[in-house]
């Protein structure tokens, strides 16, 4: 699943209006004093002209694979606006329980400060819950994920339905088997992003992300898979 080069792109509506688009590339795979490192970035870009949303935003992610389990290690954001360029920066150290938060815009430090945790805690960033859950989807149980979103410790709820289920979208011309996640954020994201949401994996052992519903600000907004680069992968056929 965890796969160097993966590059998914999806398309955000809103209705049937087209608002914009999200990439997601995992970058690199490596070892580092003999634990997984994994990188990835996403890209959030609304179309010009679109009415009441206008999103321009970088992710990058660092975590760590230990033991099935993924969990944040670096986290940074970029928010392009109309004149300024602002900027997050997490750095999770584990061995001190803290972790380490500067955000500025135009290059001036708005925030430098030290944020001690939980000693048992790994947390998810905005980006690496997007991979974690991937993971955990192959257990039918309930997950309570911590997550380090805004300055601060939030968390995701989420389930897993691993019955059969199937879905469409425009890039693929046949129906897809698939499993159902279904979960509630307690945290506010990328344009008001909030509250309930569910999903659907790929039924393979890829568990790749076709399809979700979730809601933001404007209502609820679906998003679908419109291309991907994966080695030896394509979207699993449903069998009626």
């Amino acid at each position: 699943m965890l796969d160097q080069g993966e590059e998914l792109k999806y398309i955000v509506y809103f209705g049937f209006i087209k608002l914009g688009e999200v990439k997601i590339k995992m970058t690199k795979i490596d070892n580092d004093e003999g634990k997984k490192v994994c990188n990835a970035i996403g890209y959030i870009k609304s179309y010009d002209g679109v009415p009441f949303v206008t999103l321009n935003n970088i992710f990058e992610t660092e975590m760590e694979l230990n033991k099935e389990q993924l969990y944040s290690r670096k986290f940074y954001a970029t928010e392009f606006k109309d004149k300024d360029i602002a900027k997050t920066d997490y750095r999770f150290n584990y061995d001190s329980s803290k972790v380490k938060v500067i955000k500025e815009t135009n290059n001036k430090i708005e925030r430098n400060e030290t944020i001690p945790f939980n000693k048992s805690i790994r947390f998810q960033d905005g980006l690496s819950i997007f991979y974690s859950a991937r993971l955990n989807s192959f257990a039918n149980k309930n997950y309570n994920i911590p997550i380090f979103i805004n300055e601060g410790q939030s968390s995701v709820k989420y389930s897993f339905n691993i019955n059969k289920d199937v879905v469409s979208v425009g890039s693929v011309d046949y129906d897809i088997s698939v499993i159902k996640i279904a979960g509630v954020a307690d945290f506010t994201g990328v344009f008001g992003l909030t509250g309930e949401f569910v999903g659907w994996f790929s039924d393979d052992e890829y568990r790749v992300p076709i399809k979700a519903q979730l809601n933001v600000l404007i209502g609820s907004i679906t998003l679908e898979l419109s291309s991907y680069k994966k080695a030896n992968w394509k979207p699993p056929v449903f069998k009626h």
